[in-house]
């Protein structure tokens, strides 16, 4: 989530999508994690298949994030400003 705040706060896109991917790969993180929680006992089967279907999820929003950032812009590494609105 700071991931996202932050990027949405830059102005420049090549820095947004910067933020943005680093929140999409925490979504792995989080991902491994919860693997590493079940094989230790600290949560069940369905805790796990939960916050897996949740990781999911988020990982699909920012995905639609980074895409829409991309529209948005014409090179998505460019260091011009884009309008805020």
């Amino acid at each position: 989530m700071t991931n996202i705040a932050e990027g949405f706060e830059r102005v420049h896109p090549g820095e947004k999508l910067q933020f943005y991917n680093v929140a999409r790969a925490s979504c792995g993180e989080v991902r491994s994690l919860s693997c590493v929680m079940l094989d230790a006992d600290y949560i069940s089967e369905p805790e796990h298949k939960t916050l897996l279907e949740l990781v999911a999820q988020t990982g699909r929003l920012v995905s639609g994030l980074i895409r829409s950032t991309r529209a948005r812009t014409t090179n998505p590494n460019s260091n011009l400003p884009t309008s805020i609105s």
